[in-house]
């Protein structure tokens, strides 16, 4: 009987970031680049608010990212 998603743990995110890396590499320097537009243009510029939209979007990309990371971990751990 499988214990489905109830009886999974699953990995700490830092597994799953070390797991991989070049993409959550990828949000943090998407990130950076957007502060550093944001501090050198001034929230009365159309760049900073850009700029806020792409922090947003980064971050909601890489919580979606570690949900499907675990889940393949979780899905992978029930295989065996």
């Amino acid at each position: 009987m499988r214990s489905g998603r109830h009886g999974a743990a699953r990995p700490p995110i830092g597994v799953l970031i070390h797991r991989d890396r070049f993409d959550f590499s990828l949000y943090a320097l998407q990130a950076l680049i957007a502060v550093v537009v944001m501090t050198l243009t001034g929230p009365a510029n159309l760049a900073f608010w850009l700029s806020t939209l792409v922090i947003i979007a980064g971050i909601v990309l890489s919580f979606r990212r570690i949900e499907r990371l675990s889940r393949e971990e979780v899905a992978g751990e029930e295989l065996l």
